[in-house]
């Protein structure tokens, strides 16, 4: 053999595969273990920044929960304060209100004291109108009575119409002035003149005679009403004063209707002023139909022109 040369023997690199590697050849088999190896690297790498990520994401989990508690804190501080308000605000209008109610107090009885005292004005300025002691409780003061009480209630008619009219209650002041004319016999009973009073000649039998009444002239079947309040205390018919009624209004005073056509009460009916009692007629000794109207105080007659002051 020369020197320098080196034969090839078929089959080494087989028998000594390490020998082969050492001069740079990459077997198979060197391939594989390489893949295994990157696959590993890979795998390592991935764990590597998988566990980094999760290192680096805690700190971000754990702050967002606490932004999140401190939301959910700081909405309760505000709802807390905000019930806080309201109560306030609840305290204030209740104590508003009770400063209204308080005052409304105040001026009630203002107007209480105001109305008291007007009220008693008033009332002392009736009694000083009426007929107050039993030697004054005659026919004549009766009647200046009575003028007196339409008076004072054609005034206060008139009040009513006005705007003051229901700030001041004055009902007691006005029933006490209708009560006390209710029973004096000052309303008109029909429609017709009142004539005849007096001495005059008898139209049937043509006697001169006291006529203690006045003759209304009316139709057959026209309202006859109670000229006051009282009691039906006689009912009847005679051949003389035909239907009749008698009232008594228990003050000395006591009324007769007489020659009436048909008699709508009863023997001791209460009656009230200008209630319908019976109706004109033509019954008894009468010419023509017509109401017979007598007017007596403690059983002596008076004029009934004087007293009958309200139509």
């Amino acid at each position: 053999m020369r020197r320098g040369k080196r034969s090839h023997v078929p089959g080494a690199s087989e028998a000594n595969p390490s020998r082969a590697g050492r001069n740079g050849f990459v077997l198979p088999f060197g391939r594989t273990v390489l893949a295994g190896f990157l696959v590993l690297a890979v795998a390592l790498a991935a764990g590597f920044f998988g566990y980094r990520m999760g290192r680096e994401d805690r700190p971000v989990a754990a702050a967002d929960a606490g932004i999140e508690t401190g939301i959910v804190a700081f909405d309760a501080k505000l709802n807390e304060n905000e019930r806080v308000i309201q109560e306030i605000e609840k305290l204030n209008l209740e104590q508003a209100l009770q400063d209204e109610i308080d005052r409304a107090e105040v001026l009630q009885d203002a107007v209480d004291n105001t109305e008291k005292t007007i009220l008693d004005a008033l009332m002392t300025n009736l009694e000083e109108k009426l007929v107050t002691s039993r030697s004054s409780r005659t026919a004549k003061n009766y009647i200046a009575e009575a003028k007196n009480l339409i008076a004072l209630r054609t005034k206060f008619n008139k009040f009513k119409k006005t705007d003051a009219y229901g700030t001041v209650d004055l009902s007691s002041y006005e029933e006490a002035v209708q009560s006390r004319l209710s029973r004096i016999p000052t309303l008109k009973p029909t429609s017709g003149k009142l004539e005849g009073y007096g001495w005059r000649i008898h139209p049937i039998y043509r006697y001169k005679h006291f006529h203690p009444a006045v003759d209304m002239g009316a139709s057959r079947g026209t309202a006859i009403k109670a000229a006051g309040a009282g009691t039906i205390i006689e009912k009847g018919y005679n051949r003389r004063s035909g239907n009749y009624l008698v009232i008594d209004h228990g003050n000395g005073f006591t009324t007769t209707y007489m020659h009436c056509q048909k008699l709508l009460v009863n023997q001791w009916q209460k009656v009230k002023k200008g209630e319908k009692i019976a109706t004109v007629g033509n019954t008894g000794t009468s010419t023509a139909p017509h109401l017979h109207f007598e007017v007596r105080f403690k059983g002596e007659p008076i004029n009934p022109v004087s007293i009958i002051l309200e139509w």
